[in-house]
């Protein structure tokens, strides 16, 4: 872990309080904004490493289409509960804002990143730095979330949408 200033705060945000342990960890109580974002009181994390569908992403499965990117904030959303999640920086996104992987139960507890992508309502980011891709392979394998039909990967769905 790289060292750094310690900085220690305590936030009160519309989701409780929130501790900042070190520049790179935050922990708290989240809200989920869709399936790879979370706020922790006033700070949003994207989860690093992962993608998923975007809110009013439209997938199909068994003939039918639905909003997958709904699907996916709720499956984090279920997830999470309210418990709290620690969230260890990873780097920034091109708007500066943090990139995480988060956990529950601590660092040697749940990735949460990696339950999206095992649970299928997430993709691996193979340039991101970290190595979803066995998660990825287990979901496809066994039809689960978004593998169980068909989809456009979040990255093409996005490129799309801003055309």
């Amino acid at each position: 872990m790289r060292l750094r200033t310690l900085l220690t705060a305590v936030v009160t945000g519309l989701a409780g309080t929130v501790t900042v342990a070190a520049a790179e960890e935050v922990n708290g109580i989240a809200r989920v904004v869709d399936g790879r974002t979370i706020e922790i009181g006033a700070l949003t994390v994207r989860l690093a490493g992962i993608d998923a569908p975007e809110p009013g992403q439209r997938c199909e499965r068994r003939g039918v289409t639905y909003d997958c990117g709904q699907e996916a904030g709720w499956a984090l959303a279920e997830r999470l509960g309210r418990h709290w999640v620690l969230c260890v920086e990873q780097g920034r996104d091109t708007d500066g804002g943090l990139l995480a992987t988060c956990y529950l139960g601590g660092r040697h507890g749940i990735d949460v990143n990696a339950h999206m992508v095992r649970q299928g309502w997430a993709v691996a980011d193979p340039g991101s730095g970290q190595d979803y891709s066995e998660a990825e392979a287990a979901a496809q394998r066994e039809r689960l979330g978004l593998w169980a039909g068909a989809f456009a990967h979040p990255a093409q769905f996005r490129a799309q949408q801003s055309r």
